[in-house]
């Protein structure tokens, strides 16, 4: 690479998309299938968790905002209904969301039923109607005030209505006039569409229906995609290939840029990936990277979000340790944020893995920490350590303590391999935590349920309790004391 990642993460925190499109709500209904209907061939779902995720434009504004970014402008539509308030309140307090209402217009809404890793069936509603023209006006009006900040116009592209009857040339024309960049992920076989456009990133199978012939080799996505540019007057065009990474096509000339994957992923949902890779690409272009740099980047974004449950963003951390590998990483990836941890809690859930919760400041590790760790980790799929941060340990234990900072305490469980996940937390007890992660096992030592609320609170919502086997003998108080001691000893 031509940059470090820092460097690059950097210019694209600084960077600001405008993007437009259509917005989505993703709603996942996990739980257990155990019979077949009597009232037709069909599973019963005993429905346990539900999730709800920004869709569509909405997951490209989630990725853009997740890789440090928080300039970027949305603009879409949605109807007047339940599914709009819940968009909104997914957006939350993001600032820059243009979100149009139009009465008669059905939001977008992917429900998908899921029995552990299975997906048993998806059902839509939707409206694809056009804007209307006053709306289609305000958009524009609006649109041309947000302009002047942008340094890129993404277009994601859903067939959902927003760019519909015409209006995707209309906003075309006015990011030229401005000369601003456009990238657009298409939907329409028809690229007479998108014509004018910087860039366009089509899938395989949207590329081979916009061709009208199926592309497997190569040369012929190359060709096909070159012929496409130069018919539409479209500036190029990054395909992604899947297993077989992306290829960048420039239209008027010039080699084409294949970039392939470094190693293949677990994947576990394909959910949202080309948004992912949409979102990178659009800073990168807009950051000025180097265009070979930009698809690797976008490629390892896209390999991570697969390996994550449902519609899933990739933020630099993570692209960072894929492209540096996993293995020099490995107990850097296993700490997270609070929030990032919630995304993976919910990924083991919807595996159907069970996950375990300890917690504690483990501020000199020993026999007695290491022994307490086993046992909790026996007690699911998954083990979460939630660690006292360094001002909640003073909190708690006097201005003495802690004797290791955070950084190397997180360093040394995540080392362990019976540790799957370091949280450090600021409050202090983990009970906030653990109203957050709603874990299946809360498991510590030496406390009754009386002066432990985290446990109260995990048997309140059904999940289980377990009592730790104590090691006598070993403490760290202990530990302070005896080199205390030592000191002593060998000043004298």
């Amino acid at each position: 690479m031509k940059e470090s990642l820092s460097d690059v993460f950097g210019k694209f925190a600084k960077a600001r998309c405008l993007l437009m499109g259509d917005v989505m709500l993703d709603r996942y209904l996990y739980g257990s299938v155990r019979r077949i209907s009597p009232e037709a061939p069909v599973p019963v779902l005993d429905h346990k968790d539900e999730k709800l995720m920004l869709g569509g434009a909405g997951n490209v504004f989630r990725n853009l905002i997740a890789m440090g970014g928080d300039r970027h402008v949305l603009m879409s539509v949605t109807g007047n209904d339940r599914d709009s308030i819940q968009i909104k309140d997914l957006l939350d307090d993001a600032q820059g969301c243009y979100l149009y209402t139009e009465q008669g217009r059905r939001t977008t809404v992917k429900t998908r039923l899921i029995s552990k890793s299975q997906q048993i069936v998806r059902y839509d509603e939707e409206s694809t109607e056009p804007l209307g023209a006053q709306l289609r006006e305000r958009v524009l009006a609006d649109m041309r005030g947000e302009l002047a900040h942008a340094d890129i116009v993404v277009l994601s592209d859903y067939g959902k209505g927003f760019f519909g009857g015409g209006f995707m040339q209309e906003i075309i024309r006015l990011c030229k006039s401005a000369r601003k960049p456009i990238i657009i992920d298409p939907k329409c076989a028809d690229y007479s569409v998108y014509g004018g456009a910087d860039f366009v990133k089509p899938n395989r199978k949207e590329l081979s229906e916009a061709a009208g012939r199926p592309l497997r080799a190569m040369g012929d996505i190359v060709g096909a995609a070159r012929a496409l540019c130069r018919e539409n007057s479209i500036g190029a065009m990054i395909v992604t290939l899947s297993k077989e990474g992306m290829v960048y096509v420039p239209g008027c000339g010039g080699d084409a840029i294949h970039s392939g994957i470094k190693e293949a992923p677990t994947v576990f949902d394909v959910s949202g990936a080309g948004d992912t890779a949409l979102s990178v690409l659009a800073l990168s272009i807009a950051a000025g990277i180097h265009m070979p740099d930009a698809l690797d980047i976008a490629n390892a974004a896209a390999q991570v979000v697969v390996a994550k449950a449902g519609t899933a963003a990739a933020r630099p951390e993570d692209i960072s340790t894929y492209m540096c590998g996993r293995d020099a990483a490995a107990p850097l990836e296993k700490q997270a944020s609070p929030f990032r941890a919630r995304e993976i809690v919910q990924a083991w859930r919807g595996r159907g893995e069970r996950v375990c919760f300890t917690n504690g400041c483990f501020d000199l590790l020993h026999y007695g920490h290491i022994s307490s760790l086993m046992q909790a980790r026996e007690l699911g799929d998954r083990l979460i350590v939630a660690l006292n941060s360094d001002e909640s340990v003073r909190r708690n234990k006097g201005a003495h303590r802690p004797i290791q900072g955070e950084k190397t305490r997180a360093a040394v469980l995540s080392a362990l391999g019976c540790v799957d996940l370091v949280v450090v937390f600021d409050d202090d007890t983990a009970l906030p935590l653990v109203r957050d992660l709603r874990p299946d096992v809360i498991a510590k030592e030496g406390y009754s349920l009386d002066e432990w609320p985290e446990a109260r609170l995990v048997r309140e919502y059904g999940g289980s309790v377990a009592f730790l086997k104590r090691e006598e003998g070993y403490s760290t108080s202990a530990l302070i004391e005896g080199i205390a001691g030592l000191k002593e000893e060998v000043a004298v």
